[in-house]
């Protein structure tokens, strides 16, 4: 139990830090539309891709299918940053660094971000995150193993009316039948309670330039479209 409260304590951490603005000067924006920050390191990071975000998606998307995680991850992790109406590149990206911080005892700091990405894109409704959500916390590592909470994320799933949505990837049914068989009684019961008083909540990047914010470019237009609202 107590390991189980240090993982959530770190990761409620983690998504703390994820809204911070990163260096004293806060983003930047380049001629192109890209946004950086230099964090206290002097690292440079791109927190929103330039006028080549349409081809980093596709190009992390292509990678993800390759099984090249973590080049799809550098790709992915602009592109998400956008906020709403990126679910589905929030959504590759925590898969692939669920794949990518696999492994060792502890949780690493991948895996926590990863579980962080499919949270914001879960909590926006998007049905393949929760899928993923309820499987990391029925079979992921021990500290995050939670039968009400995997229970809560596969009833959200199975409720989800945005399966119907083109370009949905449903998931496997043998997954489906795993993660319930996995579930006592009492968890399905919470779980299902809490899914019942379930509501759509956006994550919104930190704060940009005000020409930033009129910015409608890549994939956030078509995501938009095909995305009907989440009951």
């Amino acid at each position: 139990m107590r390991s189980h409260r240090a993982a959530i304590s770190l990761l409620a951490l983690l998504l703390a830090c994820a809204a911070c603005s990163g260096g004293p000067d806060g983003p930047r924006r380049g001629k192109d539309g890209g946004v950086t920050f230099q964090g206290i390191d002097g690292r440079v990071t791109v927190i929103r891709p330039g006028d080549d975000s349409n081809k980093a998606y596709s190009e992390g998307l292509d990678l993800k299918t390759q099984g090249n995680c973590p080049a799809a991850v550098l790709k992915l992790r602009p592109v998400a940053n956008f906020g709403p109406g990126y679910e589905n590149a929030q959504t590759a990206l925590g898969a692939c660094l669920l794949q990518t911080g696999a492994g060792g005892a502890d949780l690493s700091a991948e895996y926590l971000e990863g579980l962080t990405w499919l949270r914001r894109a879960a909590d926006a409704g998007w049905p393949e995150a929760q899928g993923s959500l309820a499987t990391a916390h029925a079979f992921g590592p021990s500290t995050i193993r939670n039968g009400e909470e995997a229970a809560y994320w596969l009833a959200l799933y199975l409720a989800n009316p945005n399966k119907s949505r083109i370009g949905f990837i449903a998931m496997p049914a043998a997954d489906i039948a795993a993660v319930d068989k996995s579930l006592s009684p009492a968890d399905k019961s919470a779980g299902q309670k809490r899914a019942a008083t379930w509501q759509r909540k956006v994550w919104m990047p930190p704060a940009l330039p005000a020409d930033d914010m009129k910015r409608e470019r890549g994939p956030r237009q078509r995501e938009r479209r095909m995305q009907a609202p989440a009951g």
